[in-house]
């Protein structure tokens, strides 16, 4: 009987120490290839079936799923291997609407995490009924719903961009014709325009679902082609969306958070950022945390937050404009002030203000030029 029950506690313990060794193995893997599960997939576990260990589950980073193969057999373990690496089949993907709304799950009761523009390209992962889960050009991963995007040919892909402009007034519409009688639809600021053709005082475009809308060539800007925009750019911009309401989520001039602003902004100058605060402030240059505002140049992200258990969080972020005054989202599009005697200082933020960053000349690999 002794000896029974000390069979049993070995092997106890070797499937325990299994279960710890495989569960440490994908952790790690995770932690080096997938930290941000924002903006990459690692979604795996692993069961067992007559002592035969099968690590299932799905990721979108091929060299994740290599490194944890590898690691399974430097282990000695043996295993069948049932991951998917996304995308199994590939889909072209094109916003086909000017606001793709972007769900943390395949459902419209779901939480709005962002917002994608009309036109842009992205990448297909999987579709699950009505859904598609999509990655942004900022590496964004979510869902949106089969009528905002649309399913495109590889060569409709690739040549969307080689003729493209942007809308550049806040808000308008596409027309069936250029007497202007019916609407294609609505257009916002930064949606991305395959333009195919220019008669009088419009242009003609053409929708990745292939419908045709006119333009006019007021609301319409080659802004993509500009090697030199400037820091004053950004403030113009910027100032275009003073008004507009908070959205979270928001990414567009229907309604913006925080760094929806700052992303939507920067893209208008031709500049893919990271989506959010907590990412934005990984990248470009430190020029202040210690409020020495004479640091700051136009244009300038600054970041807001506090300390919680001896770490950092970022919640919120804005531009330095310049003259002590930054413009964020929040509430509203508004412009406040560092300086306590001024009547639009932000005495809410101010109190939270951890550092200012430069993207302008100081961009990282995470920043993608259009």
């Amino acid at each position: 009987m002794r000896f029974l029950l000390i069979i049993f506690f070995i092997v106890g313990c070797q499937n325990s120490n299994k279960n710890i060794s495989i569960d440490s193995l994908i952790d790690d893997v995770k932690a080096i290839h997938a930290p941000d599960k924002r903006v990459a997939l690692f979604d795996i576990n692993y069961s067992e079936n007559d002592n035969s260990i099968i690590i299932n589950g799905e990721t979108n980073k091929l060299e994740a799923k290599n490194d944890l193969l590898l690691k399974l057999d430097s282990a000695g373990l043996s295993y069948s291997d049932n991951i998917n690496v996304l995308p199994k089949d590939k889909l072209y993907g094109i916003i086909n609407n000017s606001v793709g709304n972007l769900r943390g799950k395949p459902s419209h009761s779901s939480e709005l995490v962002s917002q994608t523009l009309f036109g842009t390209r992205v990448n297909v992962l999987k579709k699950k009924g009505e859904w598609y889960l999509i990655q942004t050009p900022d590496e964004y991963i979510s869902w949106i719903d089969h009528g905002g995007i649309s399913i495109v040919s590889e060569s409709d892909f690739n040549n969307y961009y080689k003729n493209s402009y942007i809308f550049s007034s806040i808000q308008g519409f596409a027309y069936t014709s250029t007497k202007k009688e019916s609407i294609v639809s609505d257009l916002v600021v930064g949606s991305i325009l395959n333009v195919i053709d220019r008669e009088n005082n419009f242009y003609k475009i053409e929708y990745p679902d292939k419908r045709i809308g006119w333009v006019e060539d007021t609301d319409v800007s080659k802004i993509f082609n500009s090697k030199n925009k400037t820091e004053l750019d950004i403030i113009n911009n910027s100032k275009k969306f003073i008004g507009v309401p908070y959205l979270w989520g928001g990414t567009s001039s229907k309604g913006f958070d925080c760094s929806g602003f700052t992303k939507t902004i920067y893209l208008m100058n031709g500049l893919v950022i990271p989506r959010d605060a907590s990412q934005q402030i990984n990248e470009g240059l430190l020029v202040d945390e210690n409020r020495n505002w004479n640091n700051l140049n136009k244009g300038d992200l600054m970041f807001f937050g506090y300390y919680k258990d001896g770490k950092r969080r970022i919640d919120h972020v804005a531009i330095w404009i310049g003259n002590g005054q930054f413009i964020q989202a929040s509430k509203n599009v508004r412009i406040n002030s560092v300086n306590s005697d001024d009547p639009l200082y932000d005495k809410y933020h101010m109190e939270k203000y951890i550092e200012t960053r430069r993207i302008i000349g100081y961009q990282t690999d995470r920043i993608k030029k259009l």
